[in-house]
């Protein structure tokens, strides 16, 4: 099975990306970053290594370029560096001082909670995860983690000590062309994770839409729904202009209804066939409610979260 969280282009040429994403919120909820590392390779070859920063309590972003010869990544390891700069599963170093601003400091991970995988349990894209031609493959690393350390972003000291984080990333050529993506860690009742997300999918000259949801409390709650289990996605609604969208889904194991509001947000880039030249919108302070039933239609979890992340395009 592929160790999703590992470097996977090693051997590309051309038209690839590949980016690691780390969210993280400190404990009073007043800090909110996500940090992604990661490189491409544009259509002719060129390549480049990167470090997005997003901060959500103002949206700004940055997006820091640096020749490829400054990235390496462990082989059979999730060990990433960028220049200064070193990204794993234990946690990040920042060491990122250029004309378009300065990101420093050393978070580190604890009492994290990985995604389960197995032979019988494969990562969030199931058996799409293990087709040798999809345009782009969704890994979630950490579905939540604890936080010590801080960061100083453009001379502001983000005290994260005590905070909570996630991992995912992505590779491929090209994120789609219309997609959704949500994923929430701050629930007011009690300790939970929920990542979704829903996008038009090409396949053998076709397109086709398909979802995932993920959701669990750590404590015995766990449910799956996607197009790969035979859940059904009863119910989708989108509204571009105000900025929320509303979801129901029926599963092997009972139902999950969501709701979505964005809430400030950035810019961030993203790849096409290996291009970081597209702007997609993300926030990390969404507001998310969800409901999660029994096959007998129980209630067994229900609540809400305020920092959220929250992307769509398309």
């Amino acid at each position: 099975m592929i160790k999703q969280a590992f470097f996977q282009g090693k051997n590309k040429k051309r038209r690839y990306f590949e980016g690691w994403y780390f969210k993280c919120i400190s404990v009073d909820r007043k800090h909110a970053i996500a940090i992604i590392p990661g490189m491409a390779i544009d259509p002719q070859g060129k390549k480049h290594a990167f470090i997005q920063v997003i901060n959500a309590v103002n949206g700004k972003t940055w997006y820091h370029h640096f020749p490829y010869s400054e990235f390496s990544a462990r082989s059979g390891e999730f060990d990433v560096e960028i220049e200064n700069n070193s990204f794993n599963a234990q946690g990040l170093s920042l060491n990122v001082d250029t004309e378009d601003g300065s990101i420093k400091g050393r978070l580190t991970f604890n009492n994290s909670y990985p995604f389960p995988t197995g032979r019988k349990n494969p990562g969030i894209m199931g058996p799409f995860g293990w087709l040798p031609f999809m345009e782009c493959y969704h890994a979630i690393i950490h579905l939540y983690h604890e936080i010590n350390g801080s960061i100083e972003l453009d001379g502001e000291i983000l005290d994260f000590n005590g905070g909570v984080g996630y991992i995912e990333k992505d590779y491929g050529r090209s994120f789609p062309k219309t997609y959704l993506w949500l994923q929430a860690s701050h629930f007011e009742t009690r300790n939970a994770s929920f990542v979704f997300s829903r996008a038009n999918i090409p396949f053998l000259g076709m397109e086709f839409p398909g979802f995932f949801a993920y959701f669990t409390d750590f404590n015995g709650i766990t449910r799956r729904f996607a197009t790969y289990n035979f859940s059904r996605l009863e119910k989708w609604e989108v509204d571009t202009e105000k900025g929320t969208c509303a979801g129901e889904m029926e599963g092997p194991n009972g139902a999950l209804a969501f709701t979505a509001q964005m809430v400030g947000g950035g810019r961030l880039r993203a790849p096409v066939d290996g291009r970081m030249d597209r702007e997609v919108v993300e926030s990390i302070t969404a507001k998310v409610w969800v409901r999660l039933t029994n096959n007998q239609g129980e209630i067994i979890f229900e609540s809400s979260s305020s920092e959220a992340g929250m992307e769509r395009s398309g």
